[in-house]
């Protein structure tokens, strides 16, 4: 308990950047507060805050202990709560990291559903593509594609995205329909470029069995996959994506597929993934539920499979 009111009594006097503002929020002596934060500092071997005479600042130890506190903290507060109310009613802020594109078109237009089904709940979520540390952030969950390879994370499969090669019907009925992928050297090529290493998305297929790498001759490249279906839905020219971005505009006819007898068998793994714990939070429990759900209804309408 001592160390638990030291942790807190460190985590106020950061947030108020001062000793003093600290001590008065707690009812405590200035001199008891800044002893604590001493003996903190002690028993872990590093300076947590630094001092001046005016104000108190996190040292970059110390941000580091102050983001992981703050996750126990409210891990033991909302542990409070379920053990006070109910474990079968999820409560308390569910902090979730979602892959860029399929959550925002996806997962997101589904959650309004998802939060009022439980009201005791907070959502707290946010969008990208890049590799997030569950533990150092604070995340509760996350939704992938790909594999992971962190251990400490259990994965919990929901669906494949595989890969579709598509254009418009004007650009086809304009430029013609390639047979086979080495004739998608003749034509005009939109492509993915991963933002971080400017590399462009090598195109995949497969061909008596045997994958085929083709890196396409692309006069146009985003590194937005929204953009890149608007260009390819106006024309612009032939693509290769994801279903699950272009199943919208496939079943509107805004797109057709092509080169289907070449499409890999392979795909990309799609998953919530959350840490390892010996038990499994209420709120995790009912997420990783609901996403079971949405990819049952995602695979019905061909978006996964």
């Amino acid at each position: 308990m001592d160390k638990l009111k030291s942790l807190m009594i460190f985590m106020r006097s950061a947030q108020c950047g001062s000793f003093s503002e600290a001590a008065r929020q707690l009812g405590m002596a200035p001199s008891a507060v800044s002893r604590a934060v001493l003996r903190l500092e002690d028993e872990l071997g590093v300076r947590l805050l630094g001092r001046t005479t005016r104000s108190l600042t996190l040292t970059k130890d110390g941000n580091r202990f102050y983001q992981r506190a703050q996750q126990i903290l409210n891990d033991l507060e909302e542990a409070e709560l379920e053990v006070k109310q109910s474990q079968s009613a999820p409560i308390g802020t569910l902090r979730l990291d979602l892959s860029f594109t399929f959550g925002k078109l996806h997962i997101a237009p589904a959650l309004l559903q998802f939060a009022t089904q439980y009201p005791e709940l907070k959502l707290n979520v946010s969008f990208n593509d890049r590799l997030v540390d569950l533990t150092e952030e604070g995340i509760d969950a996350t939704v992938r594609i790909g594999m992971s390879s962190d251990s400490s994370l259990i994965m919990h499969h929901l669906a494949t995205a595989h890969y579709t090669t598509c254009a418009s019907p004007q650009y086809l009925a304009q430029h013609g329909t390639p047979t086979t992928p080495k004739e998608l050297l003749q034509h005009r090529c939109v492509n993915f470029i991963f933002p971080q290493s400017r590399q462009e998305h090598k195109w995949k297929f497969e061909q008596n069995g045997k994958a085929l790498d083709l890196s396409v001759d692309s006069y146009l490249l985003f590194d937005n996959s929204e953009v890149i279906l608007e260009a390819v839905i106006q024309g612009a020219g032939i693509v290769q994506l994801p279903k699950f971005i272009g199943a919208k505009a496939i079943a509107r006819g805004d797109l057709q597929p092509i080169l289907q007898s070449y499409a890999p068998q392979a795909g990309l793994p799609i998953a919530v993934l959350y840490l390892q714990r010996r038990y499994l939070s209420a709120k995790v429990r009912v997420f990783v539920e609901f996403m079971i759900g949405l990819a049952a209804a995602l695979k019905q309408t061909d978006v996964v499979d």
